[in-house]
């Protein structure tokens, strides 16, 4: 009897506390949240008064409570737009395209609003949409049990929770949300309601006998491509930049559907207007003349003469010629360019006049290159000249990628005149796209004198003119 006794007593705590083991595994499942891909408002405006036919500018009504969204936060440039269409019962809409977003009440659209959009109140809809991946550490089971996510929707009046139109209580079901579950559990969508508040209700079911694991976490994701739930518009109560917080659950049922409520843990989702960030590029061009890499050696194809290094970003000055030497009075300067115009730049360049002796009439004539064989617009040889003559050359510097731009004479080794006036002036350098750095080139100036030629200083003009084309 006595060590019946004992046996009874000491297995008895045992049994106790199998008893306590069971029911710790209904207990809050831990690490609950909701990773939404987009957490942006949808926008959901109506027209105001004033908008006119084929207008591509349109009116929203600013006016406090007469949409969720009065005003053009939130709306931005790529946006499909959706207005009412009074032809269809006002139910049906057109889509359009937002094109810019010029003030707090006007939206300029790609195309002109047509005669059934123009009616004062009619919807202004861009629907935001947002995959939701659920996520949990379940710390109970069941077999055959179901895990379900509740995510807040709309009871509100004159609301579908699945029309495909973003409501002011809630995230919209749309027109069918795709679910993937853990567990290789079966997935389903419907609704359900709690206290007055109603939620779309996502289960995921374990097939018969089957039980989750437990302390490991799970996933469930809800919406996937264009099958996804569509954001909420601003709530009532909506403050510019303040979220709306709506309430999500994850809960645990048995294999009736029965709610384990220790099972069932809550969590929030804050809902905000993106962000509109602007700046403005202006259109630009450079363009500079400088003396890099011209104080000496060979450009051109020509050898530079001793006045190199004399050459400066305003001057070229020869100083005193070799007579009968066309290859002995070379000089240079170097020029650069870039722009973000869409159809590049060119650049072109003209003299005022001949080389006209200072304080006289006299002039220094321009270059015809080897038997009169070039001209303004077109350029030769010029090897060796005993004929006076002033022109020049072009060489290539530096491009980025992007093609090459064109120069104004095609090779080195051959020159032309400058051409006077503007009326004559050549391009010497020009691209048809938008370089991706700057470009650079060299002009090279050339002078042959002879014997005939009037002692004096000659001067005279070259002008350039850089312009982009936008």
């Amino acid at each position: 009897m006595i060590k019946s006794l004992l046996l009874v007593v000491f297995f008895l705590p045992l049994f106790l506390y199998s008893g306590k083991l069971n029911r710790s595994q209904s207990i809050l499942p831990t690490n609950i949240k909701d990773q939404l891909s987009s957490a942006q408002l949808s926008y959901f405006a109506r027209l105001g008064a004033g908008n006119t036919l084929n207008n591509t500018n349109i009116i929203i009504n600013t006016d406090s409570g007469t949409a969720p969204s009065n005003n053009t936060n939130n709306i931005f440039v790529g946006d499909t737009l959706a207005i009412g269409n009074s032809a269809v019962g006002f139910t049906g809409s057109v889509a359009y395209v937002v094109k810019d977003v010029p003030s707090s009440n006007t939206i300029s659209l790609s195309a002109g609003i047509g005669a059934s959009n123009i009616f004062t109140g009619a919807y202004a809809v861009a629907t935001r949409s947002a995959s939701h991946t659920v996520s949990f550490t379940p710390q109970s089971n069941v077999a055959g049990g179901k895990w379900q996510v509740l995510i807040k929707t709309t009871n509100t009046t004159g609301e579908t929770y699945n029309d495909g139109m973003p409501d002011q209580g809630g995230f919209d079901a749309g027109l069918g949300v795709a679910v993937t579950c853990p567990w290789s559990a079966t997935a389903s969508v419907g609704s359900t309601t709690i206290s007055t508040n109603a939620y779309i209700l996502v289960t995921c079911a374990l097939g018969a006998g089957i039980t989750n694991p437990i302390n490991v976490g799970a996933s469930i994701v809800i919406g996937t491509g264009t099958s996804m739930l569509i954001n909420p518009a601003p709530a009532s109560s909506h403050i510019g930049g303040t979220g709306d917080i709506y309430t999500f659950y994850v809960r645990h049922t048995d294999a009736s559907g029965a709610v384990i409520d220790s099972d069932t843990g809550q969590g929030k989702i804050a809902m905000i207007e993106s962000v509109r960030v602007t700046a403005t590029v202006d259109p630009t061009i450079t363009f500079s003349i400088g003396t890099s890499g011209v104080s000496s050696g060979t450009r051109c194809g020509y050898a530079l003469s001793s006045a190199a290094s004399s050459t400066t970003a305003t001057s070229v000055a020869f100083g005193s010629l070799t007579l009968g030497a066309s290859t002995g009075n070379n000089l240079a300067q170097f020029l650069q360019c870039t722009t973000n115009a869409s159809n590049g730049y060119v650049i072109q360049a003209f003299e005022t006049g001949q080389l006209t002796m200072i304080g006289g009439s006299t002039t220094f004539p321009d270059t015809t290159c080897d038997s009169g064989s070039c001209s303004a617009s077109s350029a030769n040889t010029w090897s060796s000249s005993t004929t006076s003559g002033f022109g020049y050359s072009l060489e290539v510097g530096t491009t980025g990628p992007g093609g090459s731009p064109t120069l104004g004479i095609g090779a080195t080794n051959l020159a032309k005149p400058f051409g006077v006036g503007y009326a004559n002036a050549q391009n010497i350098f020009s691209r048809t796209n938008t370089p991706s750095g700057t470009d650079s080139f060299y002009v090279c100036y050339r002078i042959a004198v002879s014997n005939y030629q009037p002692a004096g200083t000659y001067q005279n003009q070259i002008n350039y003119i850089a312009t982009a084309t936008f």
